[in-house]
């Protein structure tokens, strides 16, 4: 059994306060949003909106959430990091020993994957693009205290692991030995 000591812990809520994470990622949506609509009527000038479907919206949203949740398990169980895998619906189960890297792409993952379909979805179906990009924008907002979290990660030593705890993460690193 090797000795670890926290070299950081990581609570987004008591760092930044709730309001404040709230407020910036309303604002990173609203960003995210005309730049997602800015760039689609840049590559698909002259396009009518359809107004219709709306419970659509509201299933894919739905969807999307739900979706997010898994791909953050996915490089865990590629890991086979299986220790208390209980999968809660849109809530992350506990992990503990789980290496920087793994942690670093289970992190980002939902971002990188879900975020550029929605936006290729938005180009293939023009008429209906807004829905994809309104979902997109509220994704990419939900999506915010993940990439802080990647930022604090990044930070950290390369050897480290993470547990989760109820209050946020803390980074472990092995103990040094006194001589």
């Amino acid at each position: 059994m090797t000795l670890m000591n926290c070299w950081k812990t990581i609570n987004l809520i008591k760092d930044y306060g709730a309001v404040r994470l709230l407020l910036t990622a309303v604002g990173f949506m609203i960003l995210f949003f005309i730049c997602n609509f800015l760039a689609f009527g840049l590559l698909r000038p002259n396009i009518s909106l359809s107004d219709g479907h709306v419970f659509a919206f509201c299933v894919l949203l739905v969807v999307t959430l739900f979706v997010h949740k898994v791909i953050h398990v996915l490089p865990m169980i590629c890991k086979k990091r299986k220790k208390e895998m209980k999968m809660y619906f849109l809530r992350m189960p506990t992990w503990k020993g789980i290496p920087k890297t793994t942690m670093l792409i289970s992190t980002i993952s939902p971002f990188l994957f879900i975020t550029p379909l929605l936006f290729y979805a938005g180009l293939a179906f023009p008429r209906h693009a807004h829905y994809f990009y309104m979902i997109s924008s509220i994704h990419a907002g939900y999506c915010l205290p993940d990439l802080l979290f990647a930022l604090h990660l990044v930070k950290a030593p390369k050897s480290c692991l993470i547990d989760q705890e109820s209050d946020g993460f803390d980074i472990l690193v092995k103990k040094v030995p006194e001589s």
